[in-house]
């Protein structure tokens, strides 16, 4: 398990500990799932119904289909 202080930036760390949020891209219903990128370090955050994690692009692309390529 990667330690909170090694995730994401401090700028984006930051944004979930004052309650804000990272940019949101989309919501996966069926997953309970909202997908947040950081618009400093480009990490892709996924918050479900109890906390918030790093995801991989991999992630993104199975369970957001289309969201990278909106994106670039």
């Amino acid at each position: 398990m990667v330690p909170w202080k090694n995730k994401g930036c401090a700028v984006c760390r930051q944004l979930w500990e004052s309650g804000a949020r990272p940019t949101q891209l989309a919501l996966n219903l069926e997953l309970h799932t909202r997908l947040y990128r950081c618009s400093v370090c480009g990490n892709y955050w996924e918050e479900n119904e109890r906390y918030a994690d790093v995801i991989p692009e991999h992630t993104v692309r199975t369970d957001y289909p289309g969201v990278i390529e909106k994106e670039e």
